[in-house]
């Protein structure tokens, strides 16, 4: 006994279609980084950050990178609470 699949398509139809959108995808994405048109924004928290103590930003790197660098919980959520009433 044969069973045919009618309503079987053939696989390459789809995997066309899948190229051209792929294809379309890469023009799109090459043409906004080809125009120079991306930006960004650094917020002014950011812009102050930036003019920090290189001596103490690099105390802090290290002993956050020994493991050594602790915050209390209290003096955590008071900052962050305290960030959120300065908005």
């Amino acid at each position: 006994m044969r069973i045919d699949d009618l309503n079987r398509t053939p696989i390459t139809q789809g995997a066309e279609k899948t190229d051209q959108a792929a294809e379309k995808r890469a023009l799109e994405k090459n043409s906004t980084v080809a125009d120079g048109t991306d930006q960004a924004e650094v917020s002014q928290l950011a812009q102050a950050l930036k003019t920090g103590d290189p001596a103490r930003l690099e105390q802090l790197r290290l002993q956050v990178q020994s493991g050594t660098y602790n915050v209390s919980s209290a003096t955590l959520a008071n900052s962050i609470i305290n960030a959120h009433f300065k908005e």
